[in-house]
């Protein structure tokens, strides 16, 4: 059992290190980052133009898209359990964000425990196409997404 404040701290370790190298360059990450009246337990941003050795940057100059994305994370307790108006609200405050950054896409992640069935449906119904919704459950490790591409990568990408 992992406690959703430990989970954010793993999750952005396993984006900027881990698994989520092979999707962007995340770079930089920010911890309580506000978004209007909407605070992110975590903000990374990066771009999908990968670093490496010689070789490998001009492979990614030549032919990957230079694209600005973004990954959100945000701890959910009893006092903000998704519904759907807020779930709305959480996915306008990425999109504003986005627009500020011109980003492409972003990935926006809930870390809590034992979500019930609404929650699970509210997340699977979420439609974004320019943001990739998941529920992280850190008590059973299972991941909820949404049915976007998006959010099916996500969980290729999230281990928590």
């Amino acid at each position: 059992m992992t406690l959703p404040e430990n989970a954010i701290g793993k999750l952005e370790k396993e984006m900027m290190k881990g698994k989520g190298r092979w999707v962007a360059d995340f770079d930089e990450s920010f911890l309580k980052y506000p978004v209007g009246d909407v605070t992110f337990d975590l903000f990374i941003s990066g771009n999908t133009r990968v670093k490496g050795f010689i070789l490998s940057r001009l492979y990614s100059f030549l032919l990957n898209p230079n694209y600005e994305v973004g990954f959100f994370a945000i701890s959910i307790g009893e006092e903000n359990d998704p519904n759907p108006r807020r779930l709305r609200r959480w996915i306008l405050a990425v999109k504003s964000c986005m627009q500020k950054s011109e980003m492409k896409w972003a990935w926006l992640v809930l870390v809590g425990r034992s979500p019930s069935d609404s929650v699970k449906k509210c997340v699977q119904e979420a439609t974004d196409r320019d943001v990739g919704v998941a529920y992280v459950d850190t008590e059973s490790r299972q991941i909820t997404s949404a049915d976007t591409y998006l959010g099916r990568q996500l969980k290729k990408y999230v281990k928590v």
